[in-house]
């Protein structure tokens, strides 16, 4: 009898840590077509952006997806912070860098352990930037892309 009771528990204990709910990694996706307000010369007008950000133990990842690109060029990508006493709303320097992308790449990640997902969801403000490779200037009519992040998603 003490034997069929310590097998019970044991069973008990086995199912109950295997029907244990595993943490649902959040995500969020995020698509941004070319600035209307852009009056460079870019020689692509479909330049595309997508974001994919997904919440890992521990840290942010940050995966960019771009099309539209010029071959030979380089475009630098940012997040920046909302500023509204700067002339054009954000932060001169970029509060998240993600450095260059070229057309042989298309695609950029980024680990941030700065951060969580609640933090950068509800409240972070900021403005997604990839900057025109022949123009590089904080005025919002020479970006290709210009969009909001965070919690105004």
């Amino acid at each position: 009898m003490r034997f069929l009771s310590i097998s019970t528990l044991l069973c008990l204990l086995i199912l109950s840590s295997a029907c244990k709910k595993k943490k649902v990694e959040r995500t969020y996706y995020r698509n941004y077509n070319l600035n209307s307000a852009y009056t460079g010369s870019h020689p692509s007008s479909n330049v595309t952006a997508s974001i994919y950000m997904i919440e890992k133990s521990g840290y942010l990842q940050f995966q960019i997806h771009m099309t539209g690109m010029v071959d030979s060029l380089q475009y630098k990508l940012h997040f920046h912070e909302q500023d509204i006493t700067e002339p054009y709303g954000y932060t001169g320097n970029p509060v998240i860098d993600f450095g260059l992308l070229s057309n042989q790449q298309s695609i950029i990640s980024k680990e941030l352990s700065s951060i969580d997902f609640d933090a950068f969801t509800k409240d972070f403000k900021g403005y997604f930037i990839v900057h025109d490779p022949n123009n590089i200037q904080n005025d919002t009519t020479t970006l290709l892309i210009y969009g909001k992040v965070g919690a105004d998603w």
